[in-house]
């Protein structure tokens, strides 16, 4: 996936930047964030059911780059899990 702006890995490159995930204290990058993190069970079972309803898995593939006509109702899903977990601000 790459360096992205989360805590976990930017906190490599800048001072002062708390690596671990406010809720868990795992280290907070997208995968944990994303799949993983359980203070966002409830929102991601939402998710989880949008992508389930055009046969793909949980996963990163499948949430950040899918296929066909899942394209528009997964982001959409996505979306709303980023704004229901109210961590917009940290991506």
């Amino acid at each position: 996936m790459g360096t992205t702006l989360l805590p976990g890995c930017a906190g490599k490159y800048v001072l002062g930047v708390d690596p671990a995930c406010p809720g868990c204290q795992e280290l907070l990058i997208a995968p944990h964030m994303l799949l993983h993190c359980p203070n966002h069970k409830a929102q991601r079972d939402h998710l989880e059911a949008a992508l389930h309803s055009h046969q793909l898995v949980l996963n990163l593939s499948n949430m950040l780059d899918p296929k066909g006509a899942a394209r528009g109702p997964v982001f959409s899903a996505l979306a709303k899990y980023l704004l229901d977990c109210q961590i917009t601000d940290k991506i």
